[in-house]
């Protein structure tokens, strides 16, 4: 018990850390600069290329918007969801663009616009080689080990399965790596991100899991505090016109996300 509590603390030492470093670095937020916080290691949405520049679907997704608000963009890397939320909540960033799911419980907290997918209404739940014959959906899934994304959507809804043994990864290619070497039994992520792990590996199986209607989502947001009210309605202002104009779904399709 206190190695756990031990090493949350540290846990969140370092994102203290990591969020105070990029404080230094941030320019002066005024009017001129768009500062998105987003994470690599999320292929196709935010990745990294060989020469060391940021490419993705949000990447595209962020220079577009940013243009259209007439600022210049700033790309913030805080590694993983919990920095994300902890930088925009601190207002060292103007928004979160990196594939976030629209939930009900995070529209309470902030305010999410709208720019690609629509409903999901389940979830895959994705194995190494072979599914278990007996794993039909998350109650049969009781005392085994299962990988997600700390903050994700998927974590909420594993919240509501106890019984069900979670691992954390702080990168969702390490959870490909914890089913492929038997660290542990699956892996529970977005639908965008099955599809890669399958175009790439065809040993990936997955079991599609129905959400019920209080964790099924609304496609994805761009994530922006909701006492930022103008910045909110210029954001939505210029998503609609990048979505009237076909230019999301132009970076959909190259990227290969669906819809």
């Amino acid at each position: 018990m206190k190695k756990k509590l031990i090493g949350s603390m540290i846990a969140l030492l370092m994102i203290g850390i990591v969020i105070y470093f990029f404080a230094q670095k941030s320019p002066s937020q005024d009017n001129s600069t768009f500062i998105v916080g987003t994470a690599a290691g999320y292929a196709p949405f935010v990745s990294v290329n060989a020469s060391g520049e940021y490419e993705g679907f949000d990447i595209d997704v962020a220079h577009a918007l940013a243009n259209k608000l007439n600022k210049k963009l700033v790309i913030k890397d805080l590694g993983s969801m919990t920095s994300l939320f902890m930088a925009l909540d601190q207002g060292m960033i103007d928004a979160i663009i990196w594939g976030i799911s629209i939930t009900q419980d995070r529209l309470a907290k902030v305010a999410m616009i709208h720019y690609y997918g629509s409903t999901v209404t389940s979830y895959p739940l994705i194995f190494w080689k072979t599914i278990p014959t007996d794993i039909q959906s998350l109650t049969d899934m009781n005392n085994k080990i299962v990988c997600i994304e700390p903050g994700s959507s998927q974590d909420v809804v594993l919240l509501q399965y106890p019984q069900i043994r979670t691992l954390q990864v702080d990168k969702i290619d390490d959870a490909l790596l914890q089913i492929q070497y038997g660290k542990a039994d699956a892996a529970f992520v977005e639908p965008a991100i099955a599809i890669k792990f399958k175009n790439k590996y065809p040993e990936i199986q997955a079991v599609d899991i129905p959400l019920a209607l209080s964790n099924q989502v609304q496609g994805m947001g761009v994530v922006i505090k909701k006492n930022k009210e103008q910045l909110v309605h210029d954001v939505e202002q210029a998503i609609a016109v990048l979505k009237s104009a076909g230019t999301i779904e132009q970076f959909a399709q190259k990227w290969e996300i669906p819809s």
